[in-house]
């Protein structure tokens, strides 16, 4: 099981999602998804503030991100903002490490994840060339 897991990613599961008509997603969701662990090395791309205080909707794309990523591969996270103030930097294009569950799968925006780990990666010369600076909450 955890080796499936460790398989699985977003691109990986919006394709199978895709394979199934319409009507018969939802119930493989719940049964092969749905609450799955997973830990992705995502990039961190925007925030979404959708009026719930200090927490925010934040959208991140599986690293090897750029400028032509798809957008329903996005995965999201909700952050509280007050108990991770390392966020207020964030520009786009940033290493993220995430680790959870799988809350909510929606095949045209993307995956939801509950968190059990939020990891800011250190900034490498790559990175450089990736963060984009017009991006800062």
């Amino acid at each position: 099981m955890a080796n499936r897991a460790a398989t699985l990613t977003p691109a990986k599961i919006i394709w199978t999602l895709r394979q199934f008509p319409a009507l018969e997603r939802d119930a493989f969701m719940a049964s092969e998804y749905l609450g799955q662990r997973v830990a992705w090395k995502t990039r961190f791309f925007d925030v979404i503030d959708y009026g719930a205080g200090s927490i925010k909707l934040f959208s991140l794309f599986q690293r090897g991100w750029h400028r032509h990523a798809r957008f329903d591969r996005s995965v999201y996270a909700h952050i509280d903002i007050n108990s991770h103030p390392e966020t207020r930097d964030l520009r786009r294009g940033r290493r993220v490490d995430l680790g959870g569950t799988i809350a909510a799968i929606d095949i045209v925006t993307g995956i939801t994840l509950t968190l059990d780990r939020f990891e800011i990666l250190p900034v490498s010369l790559l990175d450089r060339f990736v963060i984009k600076s017009d991006s800062r909450y």
